[in-house]
C-alpha cells in the first residue's frame, strides 16, 4: 500500500479537499478535480477531509479498513473532547492522538468505517479550556448548536462516499455516533428529536446567573435529517448544556419541563468518580421515564477520561461500545 500524501480535490457535495495518505498505486498521480460528486479513490485507507461547515472548513479523519467484505460497510462519526482529536494538541501534525488512533485501528479491525471530527481547529481554538468554557464565547464552539452541524456535515459525507465504480462505501442506514466528555455532549445534542419539541420552545442557554438568548448567539438546534444516525454511544459528557433544553435534569421539573429526547437509541458510558455523572444519571432517569430508548454501562472506580486509560475497564467499555453497535445494526 502506497503511503506517499498527495492532495486530491473532491467534488462530493461539499466540494471537499482530500490529503490522501493511505490510497493505491492507481490513484498514485491522481491530482485534481474528479468529475464524479461522489467518488472518492478505490484502495483509499485513510484522508483528511476538509467540510465546510457554516464559515468554516472543519478537518475529518476519514479511515476506511481493508481486507473486508465487498459491499457497503457500516460507519462510526467520532466526536472528540475537550482536549481535541489531534496528538500534542497540534493540527499540523494531521496526526491523531493515541486515543483516537486506538480508535481508529478498533473500528478498522470490526471492518466500520470511522470519521473523526475535529470540531475546534476549523474554528481557531485547540482545546476547550479558559475563555472558550464560558459563555458566550463557548458559543462558537458549542456542543449543543455548532458541533452537531459538523457531526451532521459528517453524516451527510458518508452517506454520499461512492468508488469509482459507483459502489457505496458505506450502509447510509448503519452510521452510528460515538463522543467523549464534551463530545459526547454534542452527541446528545445531535441525536434531540426535532419533532418532538414545541415550536414555542424558547432555545437560550445560562451560566452564572446569566441568560442568553438567540439575539446573543444562540441558535436553535438543526432538524434531525432525513436519514439519520443509527445510534449514539455517550462517553462521560456532560448533561446540562448550560440549560439548552430547558429544565435542570435533576430538577423536580425535568419531567416536564426538560424537552431533551432522542431519534435514535443511546448508550451512555458513564464512570463512578466524575463530577458529571450525578446529572447524567438523572438524565438517564428522566428519560427511562418518558420510555426513551437508553441503555447504559456504569463502571465502579474509575474516573472521567476513562476511555484511555488502559484499565480493565476501559477495555471492557470499548468492547460493550462495539458490540451495541453491531447489534444495533443488526436489526436494519
Amino acid at each position: 500500500m502506497n503511503t506517499t500524501r498527495k492532495k486530491i480535490a473532491l467534488k462530493l457535495i461539499f466540494a471537499l479537499v482530500l490529503v490522501c495518505f493511505g490510497c493505491s498505486n492507481d490513484s498514485e498521480n491522481n491530482l485534481g478535480s474528479l468529475q464524479n460528486a461522489q467518488i472518492i479513490p478505490s484502495g483509499t485507507s485513510k484522508t483528511l477531509v476538509q467540510i465546510p461547515v457554516g464559515d468554516y472548513e472543519i478537518p475529518v479523519f476519514l479511515s476506511i479498513p481493508e481486507g473486508c467484505p465487498d459491499g457497503p460497510l457500516p460507519a462510526v462519526v467520532v466526536m472528540h473532547g475537550s482536549d481535541g482529536m489531534w496528538t500534542n494538541k497540534d493540527p499540523s501534525s494531521e496526526t491523531m492522538s493515541g486515543q483516537f488512533i486506538q480508535w481508529q485501528n478498533l473500528l478498522a479491525e470490526n471492518c466500520i468505517v470511522g470519521a473523526f471530527v475535529d470540531s475546534y481547529s476549523g474554528r481557531g481554538v485547540t482545546t476547550r479550556t479558559g475563555k472558550w468554557r464560558e459563555l458566550p464565547d463557548n458559543f462558537k464552539i458549542s456542543a449543543q448548536f455548532e458541533r452537531p452541524k459538523d457531526a451532521n456535515a459528517a453524516l451527510s459525507l458518508l452517506q454520499n462516499l461512492e468508488y469509482e465504480d459507483g459502489s457505496p462505501i458505506v450502509e447510509e442506514e448503519n452510521i452510528a455516533l460515538l463522543g467523549f466528555s464534551d463530545g459526547a455532549s454534542a452527541v446528545v445534542a445531535t441525536m434531540l428529536d426535532t419533532n418532538r419539541v414545541s415550536k414555542d420552545f424558547e432555545w437560550t442557554q445560562s451560566q452564572n446567573g446569566k441568560e442568553y438568548g438567540f439575539s446573543d448567539g444562540v441558535l436553535p438546534p438543526q432538524s434531525k435529517p432525513e436519514i439519520g444516525f443509527s445510534g449514539a454511544v455517550f462517553y462521560y459528557g456532560g448533561s446540562v448544556g448550560y440549560n439548552y433544553f430547558g429544565k435542570h435534569p435533576c430538577g423536580s421539573q425535568a419531567t416536564e419541563g426538560n424537552v431533551f429526547l432522542p431519534y435514535a437509541p443511546i448508550l451512555f458510558q458513564i464512570p463512578s468518580n466524575d463530577v458529571l455523572t450525578e446529572n447524567t444519571l438523572c438524565l438517564f432517569e428522566v428519560l427511562k421515564s418518558k420510555e426513551a430508548p437508553v441503555e447504559m454501562n456504569y463502571y465502579e472506580g474509575v474516573a472521567h477520561g476513562f476511555d484511555f486509560d488502559g484499565l480493565p475497564e476501559s477495555d471492557l467499555a470499548r468492547k460493550r461500545a462495539i458490540e451495541w453497535f453491531k447489534k444495533l445494526w443488526s436489526k436494519n
